[in-house]
């Protein structure tokens, strides 16, 4: 009768610590180059982050999305054609201006800060917007072409990110410099480089590489490469803030 009574309540606890984990929340993250990412959710919506025109990058997605953000009308972020099915699409920017994104696409709360391409106001290069993705127990960010340090307000209306995917390449986007002080605003406890040169690229515009920022970054991070896509899930992301190294797929 104990031993019975001892697997019953085995059973019970298993089952329970199942249902926890099954109720975790997981991301996905593809990057295919430049600052286009697929973002797929243990409860499988896929949201396409910044698709860039083909002409830019190789992306083979064949896969129908549910949801497209575009931080800005640059045709390396905002080629939704590429994108199958019959996704939402959320635009940044509405013509000249700022879209005022807030809005939930399938359990994801899809908000916007609005920022600069540049750090003269948007004189240079106009502006951008960031996107905030909103999950249970997990907040994942996408800057866009940011290239400005933050301000207190945009700081306070973005909250403290999980995961950040950051421009390091610095050329059309934050110099070094100003990569490192967002960061430590942010405070994220995973850094996705993005918007740079991968080593074995061939043609289109040179920007820096993952390397010049892990080499400016020193010691203050752990760094991961890695394979891609990844899973990042809530709850067991790294306890120091760690930057992870997406395998080019270029």
């Amino acid at each position: 009768m104990k031993t019975i009574k001892k697997l019953f309540y085995i059973m019970i606890i298993t089952a329970v610590n199942t249902g926890m984990a099954q109720g975790q929340t997981s991301v996905t993250l593809t990057w295919y180059g430049q600052s286009t990412f697929l973002m797929k959710t243990g409860d499988g919506v896929k949201v396409l982050m910044d698709p860039a025109n083909p002409n830019m990058i190789k992306v083979n997605l064949d896969e129908p999305v549910d949801l497209v953000t575009v931080s800005h009308e640059h045709g390396d972020h905002n080629y939704v054609a590429l994108a199958k099915g019959n996704p939402v699409v959320l635009r940044g920017l509405s013509g000249s201006d700022y879209a005022k994104v807030d809005e939930t696409v399938k359990g994801i709360h899809v908000h916007t800060v609005a920022t600069f391409h540049d750090n003269q106001g948007g004189a240079q290069r106009g502006k951008n917007a960031i996107f905030i993705f909103d999950l249970p127990g997990m907040k994942v960010v996408h800057v866009g072409d940011l290239g400005h340090v933050l301000t207190e307000a945009q700081v306070k209306e973005i909250g403290k990110p999980d995961i950040l995917m950051i421009p390091v390449g610095e050329i059309y986007t934050l110099d070094l410099q100003s990569v490192m002080q967002v960061i430590k605003q942010l405070n994220p406890r995973v850094i996705i480089p993005m918007h740079y040169s991968p080593a074995n690229a061939q043609g289109g515009f040179k920007l820096g590489t993952v390397e010049d920022f892990i080499k400016s970054a020193g010691t203050e991070f752990d760094v991961k490469y890695s394979g891609n896509p990844e899973t990042f899930i809530a709850g067991k992301l790294p306890s120091k803030t760690t930057i992870v190294v997406l395998k080019s797929l270029q």
